[in-house]
């Protein structure tokens, strides 16, 4: 059973505005699975529509086999989003203590939970200070502290290190991968591709309310193309090399023809052997993730 599951999921708003049109997209237990999208792709409304916060158009939402709409769906799900609003008047152990009542934790393991959430976001020595003394960061650390209360096996995460600097950033990081490690699925919406790729098993990449490309990082990153290393390069072979949608780059004393696809190295081979030059090594090509991105989004026009 998918943790998450959407069948034919759209929405449109007033004024006909088509926010997400037809997403079909499943998150199995276990995996981080990142959404990706520019600003305006419907990343933030796929995650309403996931916890009921908005009416799908059309299709459905599942959450653990259950339609997205009944309450018992959310029972084991975490929240956190984009904009973090916290009573700013309590401390934050007592914030913690306070949502802790609300959700239901068991009173003989409030304390303890509350304890290692706050050793897990790195805020034990500020626990005791009101929260309107806390800095952009620390709220939002202090906003994943409250998503994992209750020990959830989902947690969805809205743009998570938007008010984070570089060091929060990594620290964040180091969270994600100790959840994983705690085998929670972990469904994170983001634009910072560096961080998505740096934990994902999976993403999806949306643009325009349409979703464009998913799969795994390693499924996502192949290329048609290759690299062929040769050493040297007799000026008549570059020459003709040049006449191909091939690009050459030299470097110590080697050559490295990049190219775009199968046609091409195919082209390649038959004029490095016309000229007599002995091939090294054929390498596959890997795209990153910000390659991948660019590369679908492109083929859609910026939003």
């Amino acid at each position: 059973m998918s943790v998450i599951r959407t069948e034919n999921l759209g929405k449109v708003y007033r004024g006909g505005v088509a926010a997400l049109e037809s997403l079909d997209l499943t998150v199995e237990a276990g995996e981080v699975f990142g959404f990706l999208g520019p600003n305006g792709a419907g990343k933030s409304t796929t995650i309403h529509l996931l916890l009921n916060f908005i009416n799908a158009t059309s299709g459905v939402a599942y959450l653990f086999g259950e339609p997205a709409s009944k309450a018992a769906s959310r029972r084991h799900l975490g929240y956190l989003p984009e904009s973090v609003n916290l009573h700013t008047y309590y401390t934050g152990r007592d914030l913690l203590a306070f949502y802790a009542r609300l959700q239901d934790v068991p009173v003989n393991v409030r304390a303890g939970q509350i304890d290692d959430l706050l050793q897990l976001v790195g805020l034990q020595e500020a626990a005791d200070q009101q929260v309107s003394q806390y800095s952009k960061g620390m709220v939002q650390r202090m906003g994943l502290a409250q998503a994992l209360l209750g020990d959830p096996e989902l947690v969805i995460l809205d743009e998570p290190t938007a008010n984070l600097d570089p060091v929060g950033r990594k620290e964040f990081r180091d969270i994600l991968l100790n959840l994983k490690g705690q085998g929670k699925t972990i469904f994170i919406s983001s634009h910072i591709l560096s961080e998505v790729e740096s934990v994902c098993d999976r993403v999806a990449i949306l643009q325009q309310g349409r979703l464009l490309r998913a799969g795994s990082l390693e499924e996502l990153s192949r290329s048609p193309g290759a690299r062929v290393v040769v050493g040297y390069l007799p000026g008549a072979a570059t020459e003709a090399l040049a006449a191909t949608r091939a690009r050459i780059d030299l470097a110590q004393g080697q050559a490295t023809i990049h190219c775009p696809d199968e046609q091409v190295q195919r082209q390649v081979s038959g004029l490095l052997e016309r000229y007599g030059v002995a091939v090294e090594r054929v390498e596959t090509e890997q795209q990153s993730l910000e390659e991948i991105f660019f590369a679908a989004i492109g083929k859609e026009g910026k939003a």
